[in-house]
């Protein structure tokens, strides 16, 4: 019999690398590897909020064969907010439960069991980490708060990844418009550049 990994061991080792790892790609990675090891699971999934579309999104997947098909982005919001007033969702049988889609695929995909958990940061969900196991489930309390806090732990790193990134964004502008203005000593070039770079930066239309 395979041996379960420490939560507490598994947590420290994960929490020192998400000090050190700044990409975003290496993050999602590091939560859907971390979180199938420690519970032993088939397969595992992070979903990440697109502000712009107002949905959420699968962004890194493991354990799930390329055409499996993940619930609509829009359905996928309205569970998030069945996951956050009961702090976490947990589908038994995967394959006729009616809060999800795809039962027959979910059935091909060798699919059992689902644990959902809220990807939170400052009490709003960015996310949601979703765990496949392939047998029938279930979850201890000690589970579930295993996976709540992983899951909040890389809500956190992901963030600040996205502010270094927004950082040098930033520092990037302002190098641009040092140049730009130090171009010029007119008045009104050096208005219309600011105008034009910081609409350019910030996706605007400049009038």
């Amino acid at each position: 019999m395979t041996q379960q990994p420490s939560y507490f061991q598994t947590f420290c080792k994960i929490s020192k690398a998400f000090g050190t790892t700044l990409s975003g790609e290496q993050l999602v990675e590091m939560i859907i590897a971390s979180s199938m090891e420690a519970m032993l699971a088939k397969a595992a999934c992070l979903f990440l909020a697109d502000e712009t579309k107002d949905v959420f999104v699968p962004v890194a997947q493991k354990g799930l064969s390329d055409n499996y098909l993940h619930a609509k982005p829009m359905q996928a919001k309205n569970i998030v907010s069945a996951i956050l007033r009961g702090g976490y969702l947990h589908i038994k049988d995967a394959t006729s439960d009616p809060r999800v889609e795809h039962h027959e695929e979910k059935k091909s995909e060798g699919i059992a069991s689902i644990l959902v958990v809220p990807v939170m940061v400052q009490d709003k969900a960015i996310g949601v980490l979703s765990l496949y196991t392939a047998q029938p489930r279930d979850f201890s309390a000690e589970e579930i708060e295993f996976l709540s806090a992983l899951a909040e732990q890389g809500g956190m790193a992901i963030e600040r990844a996205r502010l270094l990134d927004r950082l040098r964004n930033n520092s990037q502008l302002f190098l641009e418009l040092s140049s730009s203005i130090n171009s010029t000593l007119d008045i009104k070039q050096i208005l219309h550049i600011l105008t034009a770079e910081i609409c350019r930066a910030l996706g605007m239309k400049g009038h």
